[in-house]
C-alpha cells in the first residue's frame, strides 16, 4: 500500500512527488516526461503544453488502465507537437480554430466544433482521437 500510517503517501523509486517517474526497464507508451502530480482541474491525467504529462499518483503505470491513460495522453501530446491542438486557461485551439472554455453550472465546458460539451467528452474531436488510441 502506498500510504504511511499517518496518512501521508510513501515515496518510492516509481513515484516521486513533483518529479518525473522513474521507470527503469519498464515499458511505457509515451515519450513525454510523466509527473506524479494531481492534474489541474481534477481528472486523472493531463497533457501539458510543455510536452509533459501530469498523472495522479494512484495510477499504476503497469496496469492495463495505466497503459490506456498513457496512450490517451500521448495522443494529446502528439496533437500539440504537430500543431493541431493547443490550449490555455480560457481557450482550446483545434486545427487552427479557437474554441472558448468556460464553466457552466459548475461544469467546465468547451464550445467546440461539435457543440458545447464538458471537457474530456468524446464528442470533442481531440478526445475522440485520444480515446481511439487507447485501444491501439
Amino acid at each position: 500500500m502506498p500510504w504511511n500510517a499517518d496518512g501521508s503517501r510513501k515515496e518510492s523509486a516509481l513515484y516521486k512527488k513533483g518529479s518525473g517517474f522513474k521507470l527503469g526497464s519498464e515499458k511505457r507508451e509515451t515519450k513525454a516526461p510523466l509527473y506524479s502530480k494531481k492534474p489541474e482541474g481534477g481528472g486523472l491525467a493531463q497533457a501539458n503544453m510543455d510536452g509533459s504529462v501530469d498523472m495522479d499518483h494512484k495510477i499504476n503505470l503497469n496496469s492495463r488502465f495505466g497503459r490506456k491513460v498513457i496512450k490517451h495522453e500521448q495522443t494529446h501530446i502528439d496533437q500539440i507537437e504537430s500543431g493541431r491542438a493547443a490550449y490555455g486557461d480560457n481557450w482550446v485551439m483545434w486545427e487552427d480554430k479557437v474554441y472558448i472554455r468556460k464553466t457552466e453550472d459548475g461544469v467546465p465546458v468547451i464550445d467546440g466544433p461539435n457543440g458545447r460539451w464538458p471537457e474530456g467528452h468524446p464528442n470533442h474531436p481531440w478526445e475522440a482521437e485520444a480515446i481511439q488510441a487507447e485501444t491501439e
